[in-house]
């Protein structure tokens, strides 16, 4: 009897993921000289032999104004380079942490400590960005002296980028008022609105590099071999000899999958 070769494609998960750092993915878009090492290894993901992905933080990058794509025209693109389908903008996973004073066989899950987690990866890679917006926020507005009528013109300003506004009652006005703001002149208010997105994009930039590699190191830990999942960037920052130090200390320290 002739064997027939199995044509089933085998399980992603089942072999080394390779997550793609945003930056690679935008020198991949504009087809940079650099790329041909990335191109290697989309060869070798469709071959099957690894698994290659991006994560979220690409779908949240602000793209080029004349390379702008819908997402699933996006997804399409990155899917016809060779990234694996199901693998594209993936997000984090939960993971269990082997926790000092339990036994080595027991995995605690906890949000809690995913948080303090995503918060130490964050703390190695900019460690003079806050984690969280509100205290970057504060540390930026102190820095560059705004206090008073200014700094709360600017969390108005940041309540209407955010969108969320729920009148409390039929009488409420249906835009949310900005009293601070109202009181200044258009220049100032024009000034400050850059002030607001010069800030936010900053740190966002900082948070999504920093989600990335914390999005693949959660996804990796779900893999048959996670010791050989690689996290591909061209960003000096990761590359500083002693943040890699530290970064590669967290898979000594009681965190595992």
């Amino acid at each position: 009897m002739e064997q027939v070769e199995d044509q089933s494609p085998s399980n992603p998960a089942g072999r080394p993921l390779v997550t793609f750092d945003n930056n690679v993915v935008i020198s991949l878009r504009n087809n940079d000289s650099e790329t041909e090492p990335a191109r290697q290894l989309l060869a070798l993901s469709h071959t099957g032999v690894i698994t290659t992905a991006t994560t979220l933080s690409t779908a949240l990058e602000k793209q080029r104004p004349d390379q702008k794509l819908e997402m699933h025209e996006y997804t399409a693109w990155l899917q016809g380079q060779g990234f694996t389908l199901g693998y594209i903008f993936i997000g984090s996973r939960s993971v269990g942490f082997h926790v000092p004073g339990t036994s080595s066989d027991t995995s605690t899950f906890d949000p809690r400590l995913e948080i303090a987690f995503n918060i130490r990866v964050h703390q190695i890679l900019f460690p003079t960005v806050p984690f969280y917006w509100y205290n970057y926020r504060d540390q930026e507005y102190k820095r560059l002296g705004i206090t008073g009528t200014r700094r709360e013109a600017l969390l108005e300003l940041e309540s209407l980028r955010w969108g969320i506004y729920i009148p409390p009652s039929p009488r409420a006005p249906m835009q949310r008022p900005t009293p601070a703001l109202d009181t200044l002149e258009e220049t100032e208010r024009d000034e400050l609105r850059t002030i607001c997105e010069n800030l936010f994009r900053k740190w966002m930039n900082k948070k999504n590099d920093a989600i990335g590699l914390y999005n693949h190191i959660t996804q990796a830990l779900h893999t048959t071999h996670p010791e050989h999942a690689v996290f591909v960037t061209n960003d000096g920052n990761f590359h500083k000899e002693n943040k890699l130090a530290a970064l590669r200390k967290l898979g000594s320290d009681p965190i595992k999958g």
